[in-house]
């Protein structure tokens, strides 16, 4: 019994208990350098909100200029919520290099601006996404859909269907021939394109319908813009 207290001594004092430094049990100067990253963090974080302010802005500008603000009115949204949509039309349009009316156009003919519009096949909202469709662009995006039911999200919805038709161009070459691939599908969009017969009747149909629309919107768009060339930058008539 003896040995075995001396031997405990002896290990009791060749391992001293480490008692923890600071309230995380960090050393102070650890502590120190986390409080100032997180304070950078945060500095961060408000730097780039207030971009984000100014690229909104910016978009929102632009999207008075093409006529988008009031194009979105027919949505029935609240005020801010327009602002949004205006907004991601014109951002996504740009980061996919496509014309915003165009956008805009594709819009008017699949959902009217119904932001819960279904299709008979089951599209969804503004650009009528399928939800199996959704989910390999938000894949290929590098984050996940989730429910189906986050197509009614406009902004989602925006951000999907602008960078499938961006998609669609690229693969089919032309506006059309990815209009028609936006309506029928691709695989069979394939199979209409290559016999004259029935690619100069489908071209008749739907994407003749989105490029009127289109053209009409462009016309809106330089009437306004002639007009407010036309008005004295100071106030009083030439």
């Amino acid at each position: 019994m003896a040995v075995a207290v001396v031997l405990m001594g002896t290990v009791a004092g060749a391992f001293p208990v480490q008692v923890p430094v600071g309230a995380q049990g960090e050393a102070p100067d650890v502590a120190a350098l986390r409080a100032q990253l997180a304070e950078k963090d945060a500095q961060l974080k408000q730097a780039l909100a207030k971009l984000q302010m100014y690229e909104d802005e910016a978009d929102y500008i632009r999207a008075e200029q093409l006529g988008i603000t009031e194009a979105v009115r027919a949505s029935g949204l609240p005020e801010r919520q327009q602002r949004r949509l205006a907004v991601a039309i014109v951002r996504e349009a740009e980061r996919n290099n496509l014309d915003p009316l165009l956008v805009v156009a594709l819009i008017r003919c699949e959902s009217s601006f119904n932001n819960y519009a279904v299709s008979g096949v089951g599209a969804m909202g503004l650009m009528q996404v399928m939800p199996d469709t959704g989910k390999y662009l938000a894949d290929k995006a590098g984050y996940r859909l989730g429910r189906h039911t986050n197509l009614f999200d406009f902004e989602t919805n925006v951000n999907l269907g602008t960078a499938y038709l961006a998609d669609l161009i690229n693969r089919f070459g032309s506006v059309e021939g990815a209009l028609v691939a936006y309506n029928a599908g691709p695989g069979l969009a394939r199979r209409i394109l290559a016999k004259k017969e029935n690619r100069v009747k489908f071209m008749a149909g739907y994407p003749a319908k989105v490029v009127k629309e289109f053209h009409k919107l462009k016309a809106q768009q330089q009437r306004a813009v002639s007009l407010r060339a036309e008005q004295p930058t100071d106030g009083r008539k030439g």
